[in-house]
Order: structure tokens, then sequence, then C-alpha cells
């Protein structure tokens, strides 16, 4: 199963990432949104924090909507093309969605700048949930549904709608991102996905199918 998650197109469906020539511009930027939050940074901030002019950071980043924008994209390509390969070396069958989902979120929650948002600037996630959250949805559902459709092909998981289950797996990863269980991320996950995802004797799942009337 963890090989299926180097198929080319889930590195594809993801925003272009950043020139790394941008490393340390993103890194100033990464330390003054954690200090600061993001509201309360400028530009000038951090052209300071870099050591460039303030026309030299524009130059880079251009401004706080496209920094912000930038860092996200970084952080998902080392999530994806570093993180998950390692988290997921030992991982079988359905217990992989589990690591996988597991590792999204607390490298989420983990992250300084989130930290610092979820503490001091709840006001910035619910404009986001109203105006970018279904088409960021949609977008990272296209992004795992072939995954979740090898998988089900080789039999390592319930075949089932896999449009369907994609949304499920990253809307929950929202909610738990905002609002983590009080008791430990892998069992709570674990309770609700193993039974859905678990392949029946033979490795078919009637789950995916409409009830007939």
């Amino acid at each position: 199963m963890a090989e299926l998650l180097d198929l080319p197109q889930l590195v594809r469906g993801l925003p272009p990432a950043p020139s790394p020539e941008l490393g340390p511009a993103l890194d100033a930027a990464s330390r003054c949104f954690s200090r600061h939050g993001i509201t309360r940074t400028s530009m000038t901030d951090i052209g300071r924090e870099l050591g460039v002019s303030r026309s030299g950071i524009y130059r880079q980043l251009g401004s706080i909507e496209r920094t912000v924008r930038l860092l996200l994209a970084r952080e998902v390509h080392v999530l994806v093309t570093r993180r998950l390969p390692r988290v997921l070396r030992d991982a079988t069958g359905p217990e992989t969605v589990v690591v996988l989902l597991a590792e999204v979120i607390e490298y989420a929650r983990r992250h300084p700048v989130v930290v610092k948002v979820l503490a001091d600037e709840p006001e910035i996630i619910g404009p986001f949930l109203v105006t970018d959250l279904a088409e960021a949805t949609a977008q990272v559902s296209e992004m795992v549904q072939p995954v979740l459709e090898a998988a089900m092909a080789a039999g390592l998981i319930a075949r089932q709608d896999a449009s369907v289950l994609a949304g499920w797996l990253v809307r929950l990863a929202v909610a738990l991102v905002i609002d983590p269980p009080q008791q430990a991320l892998r069992p709570f996950l674990e309770q609700l996905l193993l039974p859905a995802l678990t392949p029946t004797r033979g490795g078919h799942s009637g789950r995916g199918k409409r009830a007939r009337r």
C-alpha cells in the first residue's frame, strides 16, 4: 500500500513547489508568522527577519497572501514527498490509510504557524471555511482518489466509491486539525476507519453499492 502513494498523480495534483531559492525567505516568513501571527506580520517584518530591504522581500515573495500560499505549498510537498513515505514504510492494508491521515493531522497540528493561528487568530479560520474550503477539499479529494482506487484494485482496502471516501477523509482531516480528539489520535481513527476499509473475504465490500429499492 505504501508504494501506491508514490504514484505520479499524487504529486502532480499538488500546487507547484516553490523554488528552493525562496527557502530562506519562506523560513523567515514562517518565523514571523509563528511569532506574531499572519495578520500581524508585514512584508517589512519578513524582510527585517531575513536581513533584506523592503523592496527586496517584495521582489521575492510579493505579498503576505502569496507568501502564505507559497509556504503552504512548500509544507505540503515536504509532507507528501519526505514524511509520508517514511512513516508509511511498515504500514500495510487499511492501516496505511489510518497512518497517513494521522500523520497529516499531526504534521499540521505541530506546525508552529498553525499553532499560532489556532491559538491567537481564529478569525482567520472562519472566512477560509466559508470561502475557500470547498474548493480546497475538492482539489485534495481529486488528488487522493486515484490512490484509493489503486488500493481497492489491489485488494488492500474495501471496494467502495473512491470519490466519496476521499471526500470523507479530507473533511475528517480538516475537522481534526481544528478540533483534535482528547484521546490518542491513532486509536480514535482506527475505530472509525478500519471497519469501513478492511476488505471482506474475497477482497470486496458492498459498502460502495447503492441499496436496492
